[in-house]
């Protein structure tokens, strides 16, 4: 009867075969992730390749046209667009004026393929003082694999008071879409 009273009240121990089984479940479980990740993005790569849906970040050529730019105006150079669900898109550059806050702007569906957007860009001198808000018009084409872009863009030059200013820097872009490419 005193042995009834005076079992041990410490855990059970597992087995070296249980040990075993529950470290190779958990190990499992933490690799499993990592040996998805480049299926997956070979996936989502191919689906977006696949798909005029504009989602994700590009890197786009842009060409200016000589006769809407001052002599002297870089007239190549790139940049990277990153185009959102729900219609909102950022862009930044390394043009005439690059250094600053990326451009902000929304865009809309206007037939299959092709979207158009607007965005707006502050503007500062090599002293950061704000100089004016450029209004960025742009149309967007896509090719049926989704895995190229096609554009044309305008240029609205607003000064700090309001007034938009005579010339209008024109353009086209041509850009390919930023692949996924896992760490290995």
């Amino acid at each position: 009867m005193t042995n009834m009273f005076n079992q041990s009240t410490r855990l059970p121990r597992l087995t070296k075969t249980k040990s075993f089984i529950l470290a190779s479940l958990i190990a499992g479980a933490l690799a499993l992730p990592f040996l998805m990740s480049a299926p997956r993005a070979h996936a989502q790569n191919e689906q977006r390749e696949h798909s005029t849906n504009p989602l994700g970040a590009w890197i786009v050529q842009v060409t200016l046209d000589p006769n809407t730019v001052p002599p002297g105006t870089p007239l190549n150079f790139m940049a990277l667009y990153t185009f959102s669900f729900g219609g909102g898109y950022v862009q930044s550059n390394t043009g005439p004026g690059a250094g600053g806050p990326p451009g902000q702007g929304n865009w809309v569906r206007t037939e299959e393929g092709k979207i158009a957007g607007t965005q707006l860009r502050f503007g500062f001198d090599a002293a950061h003082h704000f100089t004016g808000i450029n209004k960025i018009r742009e149309i967007f084409a896509f090719n049926t694999q989704g895995d190229e872009l096609t554009g044309s863009v305008q240029v609205d030059i607003f000064l700090p008071d309001g007034t938009l200013l005579p010339n209008h820097p024109a353009g086209t872009y041509h850009g390919t879409r930023v692949p996924i490419e896992p760490l290995k």
